[in-house]
C-alpha cells in the first residue's frame, strides 16, 4: 500500500498480482464488478487525475464502492470504480479526504496508519472494543461482526462527516456498492443525545453569530436542505423507527438552550468583572438595526492573566427622553462595576454622566474625526460636500436600476465609507461615464456636475483622516495612540506654508481650515486621560518632550503621583522642620542640593530607564512582564488606563440574513459576544 501518490513508491501491479485480487475480491464484493487488467490499466489516467476526480462534489467518471474485508478499517476506505467501464481499479481511498492509496493486496498497515479526523475517531472507538477471535472472510458471520463495530463508530462520528454515497450502475443507490462509512446492518438506527446536544449548541451559535431567529431552522425547506446535507437516509436503515428529520432539535429545545447560555454569558462576566480589580471601561455604540436606533453598550478590561478584552454588556433602546446615565447605572448595577475609576467613550460629549453620575466620559475618535470632517469641507468655499453627496446619489441610483459597475458597490455609512467610494470613482472614472450614458443618460446632467480635479483632491485631504481611524481601529489597545496619531494629523496640515511644491487652490483652502479646527478641538483630545496613557507608553518615554509641553509633563506626573500615593520628590522639606531633633541649617541645605537628585517613586525610575525596542514594542507585554517586576503601582495604573476604547466597537452583521425580531437583539449580542470571545481564545491556545 502507498499514500505518498508518487510515481516513485508505487508497487508495480503485473498481471499474476491482478489475477489473485480479482480471484479474491470476487470472493466477497457484492455485487460482483470486473477487476481491470493491466491492458486497461496502462489506458487509463495517471493516479493524481483519479484522485481529483474522485474529491470533485459530483465525480464525473470515478467514484467509490464498498469492500468488505477482514480488517475493520475497510469500514473507512472504498475501492475505486471505473463507471465507463464498470470495472473496480486496485486502487481504494478514505470516504473523509479521499486520500487514494494503490491495493496491491498486500496488507492494510498504510490505512491503519492513515491521519485525518474519521480515522483518529475510528481508532479511538476500536481501541475500546474487546478483541474479536480472527474470523476467514468466507465466514458468513463476518459481515455481523463488522456491522457490532461499526455501531461504535457510528456514536463518535459527526453526521456531517458522512460523504456521499456513489449510487451504482443502475443509477440508484445500492445496499452495498453504495454504503457510506458505516454498515447499515448497525443494529440501533436513531440520533443520540449527544448528536442532539451538538445541534443544539450548533444553531444557537449559528443564530448568534448571523442573528438569525431560530424558527428560520423549523422551516420545510431548510429541513429539506438538512436531509440533503447531512445523508442520514443513506446511514439509516429503511423501516428505522427515527426519521432523520426527528435528529434535529425543535425550537423548545434551542429557547431553552439560548437562555442557558444567555444566563451562562452573564454570570460567567459578572465573575470576570468582579475579579477585575482595577475595574472596567465602557464604550457607548449607536447601532441602526430594522430602522430602530439602539445604544449598544461595551465592557473592556485588560484581565488578570493580562488580556485586552470585550463583551457587549447590555442594549438598550434609543428614546429622545432617554438618559445615558440611567443606562450606565443600569450596567454598573447588573455587573456590579466599581465607579471609582470607570469612564465612558461616548459618541458625543453633550451627556449627563458627568453631572448626575459623577462620570467622566471621553469621546470617540471616530466620531470626532467625522464631525471635525464635516465642519472643514462645510467652511470650504468650494462645494466639495456637493461632490460626495452626487457620487453617493449616482451610485445608489444605478445600484438600484441594477447597472453593474467596474467595482463593488458595499453599504455605506459614514463620510469614511464615501471616501472608499470616492476612490473607486476616480479610479474608474470612464467606465463609469460609459455606464451611466449607456444605461442611465438621465443621470448625466448631475453626472457632469463633477469635477475630476476636485474630486481627486478631495480623495486626497480625506485619506490622512481615514488612516487615523484606521490605525485605531486595527488592534487592540489603542489608547495609548490617540495623541500621537492626533498630533501626526496636525502635522500634516501645519506644513503647507513650508513646502515647495505646487499646491492647488482647494488643497491649500482644506488645509488651513483643517489646521485651525484642529488646534480649537485639541483641548477635547488631549485629555488628561489621553496624556496618561502616553506616558506610559514605554516605547514614546525619550519623545515625550515632542509630544507633551513641560507644563502638561508637570501636570500627568503629579496626578500619577497623587492617584499612586508617590511622594513629589521636588517638595522641598518645610523651614520648620528639623532633623534629629537639631534646627534647619542653611549649611546642610546647600550641601543637599549639590548632590544629585535621588530616585524617590516608581515613576522617576520609569521616566529614566530605557528599554530596548523588542521590549516596548506591545505595551500590554511589557506592563505584564518588566514594569509589573519593577514598578507594581505604575503597573495597575496601567491595567485600568489602557483598556480604555479610543473608539467604540462596532457591530456588524449582513441585512441580507439579519433576521432576529428586535426585541431579541439584546440576547444575541451578548451571545455573539460570547462565542467571539471563546473564538479568540480558541486560536490563542492553537498558536501557543
Amino acid at each position: 500500500m502507498d499514500c505518498s501518490g508518487g510515481g516513485g513508491s508505487i508497487e508495480a501491479v503485473g498481471p499474476s498480482t491482478l489475477e489473485m485480487m480479482a480471484s479474491a475480491h470476487n470472493s466477497f464484493d457484492t455485487p460482483c464488478l470486473n477487476q481491470a487488467n493491466a491492458e486497461i490499466l496502462a489506458q487509463m489516467p495517471p493516479k493524481s487525475v483519479i484522485q481529483d476526480d474522485i474529491r470533485q462534489n459530483n465525480p464525473s467518471r470515478f467514484s467509490l464502492v464498498r469492500k468488505r474485508g477482514r480488517s475493520e478499517v475497510w469500514n473507512l476506505f472504498g475501492q475505486v470504480l471505473d463507471t465507463v467501464t464498470q470495472l473496480r481499479l486496485p486502487y481504494v481511498a478514505c470516504y473523509a479526504c479521499k486520500v487514494l492509496y494503490t491495493d496491491t493486496g498486500g496488507g492494510t498497515g498504510n490505512m491503519t496508519r492513515h491521519r485525518c479526523p474519521v480515522g483518529i475517531s475510528y481508532r479511538q472507538t476500536s481501541s475500546t472494543e474487546e478483541p474479536h477471535p480472527p474470523t476467514s472472510i468466507f465466514d458468513p458471520t463476518a459481515q455481523s461482526m463488522v456491522g457490532s463495530t461499526t455501531e461504535a463508530v457510528r456514536n463518535q462520528l459527526s453526521i456531517s462527516s458522512i460523504p456521499d454515497a456513489t449510487p451504482g450502475p443502475s443509477g440508484r443507490a445500492s445496499n452495498t456498492s453504495s454504503l457510506p462509512l458505516l454498515s447499515q446492518n448497525s443494529g440501533e438506527n436513531t440520533i443520540g443525545d449527544v448528536d442532539r446536544e451538538v445541534l443544539v449548541d450548533a444553531v444557537v451559535k449559528c443564530c448568534a453569530i448571523d442573528l438569525i431567529d431560530p424558527m428560520v431552522f423549523s422551516g420545510k425547506g431548510f429541513r429539506g436542505l438538512l436531509k440533503k446535507l447531512c445523508h442520514i437516509p443513506k446511514r439509516i436503515a429503511e423501516g428505522a423507527t427515527s426519521p432523520p428529520q426527528e435528529g434535529f432539535p425543535d425550537m423548545e429545545a434551542v429557547s431553552t438552550a439560548m437562555q442557558h447560555h444567555l444566563r451562562f454569558c452573564t454570570d460567567d462576566l459578572k465573575n470576570e468583572l468582579s475579579r477585575t480589580q482595577e475595574g472596567c471601561r465602557l464604550a457607548v455604540e449607536t447601532l441602526t438595526y430594522m430602522g430602530r436606533d439602539y445604544r449598544v453598550i461595551h465592557g473592556s478590561r485588560i484581565s488578570p492573566d493580562w488580556k485586552w478584552r470585550s463583551s457587549v454588556l447590555s442594549v438598550f433602546k434609543s428614546r429622545d427622553n432617554e438618559s445615558l446615565n440611567d443606562m450606565i447605572n443600569i450596567v454598573v448595577h447588573n455587573f456590579e462595576l466599581s465607579r471609582k475609576h470607570l469612564r465612558v467613550t461616548t459618541p458625543t460629549l453633550n451627556n449627563d454622566l458627568l453631572e448626575k453620575g459623577g462620570v467622566k466620559s471621553l469621546i470617540d475618535i471616530k466620531e470626532k474625526m467625522k464631525e471635525i470632517l464635516f465642519t472643514i469641507l462645510s467652511q470650504c468655499s468650494q462645494p466639495v460636500v456637493d461632490i460626495l453627496n452626487i457620487v453617493d446619489q449616482i451610485t445608489k441610483a444605478l445600484n438600484d436600476m441594477d447597472v453593474r459597475l467596474p467595482f463593488a458597490v458595499e453599504p455605506r455609512e459614514d463620510i469614511f465609507d464615501v471616501h472608499y467610494l470616492l476612490g473607486e470613482w476616480n479610479a474608474q472614472l470612464g467606465s463609469v461615464e460609459q455606464a451611466i450614458e449607456s444605461k442611465a443618460p438621465q443621470l448625466m446632467d448631475t453626472f457632469k456636475k463633477l469635477n475630476p480635479a476636485h474630486m481627486r483632491e478631495l480623495e486626497a485631504f480625506i485619506l490622512p483622516f481615514r488612516e487615523t481611524v484606521e490605525s485605531l481601529s486595527a488592534n487592540h489597545p489603542n489608547f495609548h495612540k490617540v495623541i500621537p496619531e492626533w498630533m501626526a494629523l496636525q502635522h500634516e496640515f501645519q506644513e503647507v506654508h513650508e513646502t515647495m511644491e505646487p499646491i492647488s487652490d482647494l488643497t491649500r483652502e482644506l488645509k488651513q481650515i483643517a489646521a485651525r479646527v484642529m488646534e480649537q478641538e485639541k483641548k477635547t483630545i488631549m485629555t488628561e486621560e489621553h496624556m496618561i496613557a502616553v506616558l506610559l507608553n514605554p516605547r514614546l518615554l525619550r519623545k515625550l518632550n515632542i509630544i507633551l509641553t513641560e507644563k502638561e509633563r508637570t501636570l500627568i506626573c503629579d496626578k500619577i503621583r497623587l492617584e499612586c500615593g508617590f511622594r513629589n520628590p521636588k517638595a522641598p522639606l518645610s523651614r520648620g522642620s528639623s532633623h534629629d531633633g537639631e534646627p534647619h541649617r542653611k549649611r546642610r541645605m546647600f550641601l543637599n542640593s549639590l548632590e544629585e537628585d535621588q530616585v524617590t517613586d516608581e515613576l522617576e525610575c520609569y521616566l529614566r530607564s530605557q528599554y530596548p525596542p523588542n521590549q516596548t514594542k506591545d505595551v500590554i507585554y511589557f506592563w505584564s512582564t518588566i514594569g509589573h517586576s519593577q514598578f507594581p503601582l505604575l503597573s495597575k495604573m496601567a491595567r485600568r488606563t489602557l483598556c480604555t476604547h479610543a473608539i467604540a466597537p462596532r457591530t456588524r452583521f449582513d441585512p441580507r440574513c439579519a433576521s432576529v425580531v428586535p426585541d431579541q437583539l439584546h440576547t444575541f449580542l451578548m451571545l455573539r459576544s460570547m462565542f467571539d470571545s471563546e473564538k479568540e481564545e480558541e486560536v490563542v491556545m492553537e498558536t501557543v
